[in-house]
């Protein structure tokens, strides 16, 4: 059974590690954004270190346009982690055993882009990892299964990443094997409960000093490091704050 990777991100590239070490996963092919790909990533893995891996790798800018190439890979199953771009029904069709995507909350809560960002700017407590069959919908096809954790309220991003790492770890350990032997649970998503989250710009990351302290707060914790880092602006200059400890009155 030969697995395709579709990834561009750190997530991804833990996550392969993890089903590397599978004796039952044979990675067939990386696909990965070229290096003249107009979409950026803040936690972007580069082709170069992709093929540290030892691994086929193969650059594209869009998974829409590498029809031709996944038809020639032949893949029986494709995993994507970490790939912006919702794929097509004729992508999805390529594998007989579909594609299984993973998405850093427990869905159908928190669809959509930036997770991480938008679970710490919003105040969730509790998340999770969810692993999912991916259909033309955004993070709303069939979950194969969850992986819970807690977001503390000293959690910084990065704190946040390796949970999700940690449990994205897990999910590929317990389900992958069972995907490929076409033995998966699947369960439908409630539409009901499906929220989406807001798509970020490049001035969300700037602290307005009249905004509550909380939100200054969050937004310092959401932005920082593998990301931008929230900032305060005079003029032209900037100053990023990465961290900040909250402190009571005496």
């Amino acid at each position: 059974m030969k697995t395709i990777w579709l990834s561009a991100n750190l997530l991804g590239y833990e996550l392969l590690k993890e089903a590397i070490s599978l004796n039952e996963v044979e990675i067939g092919a990386v696909i990965t954004l070229s290096r003249d790909s107009k979409t950026k990533m803040y936690d972007g893995i580069g082709i170069d270190e992709w093929k540290k891996l030892g691994i086929p790798v193969f650059g594209i800018s869009r998974a829409d346009e590498s029809i031709d190439l996944m038809t020639k890979l032949a893949p029986d199953l494709i995993v994507m982690c970490g790939w912006r771009q919702i794929v097509s029904k004729e992508f999805l069709g390529i594998p007989p055993l579909g594609v299984v995507g993973f998405h850093p909350t427990l869905l159908p809560q928190g669809r959509g882009p930036a997770p991480i960002i938008n679970s710490i700017l919003e105040g969730f407590t509790r998340s999770g990892v969810t692993m999912f069959y991916a259909d033309e919908g955004l993070d709303s096809g069939d979950i194969v299964g969850q992986e819970r954790f807690n977001i503390e309220e000293d959690d910084y991003a990065q704190d946040v990443y390796d949970k999700v790492i940690k449990s994205g770890k897990n999910l590929i350990r317990k389900y992958l094997p069972l995907i490929l032997g076409n033995k998966t649970p699947k369960e439908k998503q409630d539409e009901s409960k499906a929220t989406i989250f807001k798509r970020r710009d490049m001035h969300d990351n700037e602290i307005k000093l009249s905004d509550p302290l909380e939100e200054i707060y969050r937004k310092i914790r959401a932005f920082s490091k593998p990301y931008l880092g929230a900032y305060v602006k005079e003029g032209k200059k900037k100053l990023i704050i990465w961290q900040a400890e909250r402190q009571d009155d005496e």
